[in-house]
């Protein structure tokens, strides 16, 4: 049986696995439509809750590495050499088989993953462009007793903070503060390797790691929505639905989650031998 294709799902399954960002959108949800309905808890949420505790330690305790050990034992090289290769499906360093494949996971081996830089500077860019109406045009609409009432992004925000500070402020950080900050640190990433900044290497690994951890949080606001047009339907006293903004927020989140997965890690430490020393950690 081969196993191969499991095991590299596995390795990227955490981070489109985002049962506790929808756990906590159901929280915020629930916040939101207070003043339109009242929400009580049912069996199902606590089974949700059990659901997302399981998978959360499932995960954390997952380790990928000792299944490939044990499925697909590969002897590790003794020595380096240049023809060693890093996979980037299963992370064996050895050498290519006759077919310039890993010899563990058959996935290609390349010197450096193929238009990394390319495509990343496109997500990159694309979701900048993107963000713009997002946060500018209408993300949730809201017809109450005949009258429409929009809220952007910011807008909806300060409407929350009314009656729940706390939640607000949580809804701000996914929603505003990590799109923004995720862009900006990919923008810093993919100017030093094309300036070749030979300097802050480890700080700049920190920084990928934390857009890499953060990014799927933004998700939270869009969660929040499909959650509150489930709850309010009620035809033509009163209804909720998506505005413009919620398709351009949602590609924008999806892109620069996927700037992070393209970009080849290894560039920053080209850049780091071959670069020429301007900033220190």
């Amino acid at each position: 049986m081969n196993l191969r294709p499991v095991l590299l799902m596995l390795e990227r399954l955490k981070e489109w696995v985002m049962l506790d960002i929808y756990l906590v959108g159901i929280g915020v949800a629930s916040i939101k439509v207070q003043d339109y309905a009242h929400i009580q808890a049912g069996v199902g949420l606590f089974s949700f809750v059990a659901l997302v505790i399981l998978t959360t330690v499932t995960l954390s305790h997952l380790n990928v590495e000792e299944l490939w050990e044990r499925f697909y034992p590969q002897r590790p090289a003794t020595r380096r050499d240049e023809k060693l290769r890093v996979c980037l499906g299963c992370h064996f360093t050895g050498y290519p088989d006759q077919r310039g494949r890993c010899p563990r996971c058959h996935i290609p081996l390349r010197l450096r993953r193929r238009h990394s830089l390319q495509k990343c500077w496109a997500a990159l860019l694309a979701s900048i462009v993107l963000l713009l109406p997002a946060n500018l045009l209408p993300i949730s609409i809201i017809y109450l007793n005949g009258g429409r009432q929009e809220d952007t992004i910011l807008s909806g925000i300060m409407s929350l903070a009314s009656s729940n500070i706390a939640v607000a402020g949580i809804v701000f950080i996914a929603s505003i503060l990590v799109p923004f900050t995720k862009v900006i640190v990919m923008f810093t990433l993919l100017l030093s390797i094309h300036f070749k900044c030979q300097q802050g290497l480890r700080t700049r690994i920190l920084l990928l790691r934390m857009v890499t951890w953060i990014g799927r949080w933004s998700m939270l606001d869009l969660f929040v929505i499909s959650l509150t047009m489930s709850l309010i339907n009620r035809d033509q006293i009163l209804a909720f639905t998506m505005g413009p903004a919620a398709f351009y927020f949602g590609a924008a989140v999806i892109l620069t989650i996927l700037a992070v997965e393209w970009l080849d890690s290894r560039l920053l430490w080209d850049a780091h031998e071959s670069g020429n020393a301007r900033f220190d950690d």
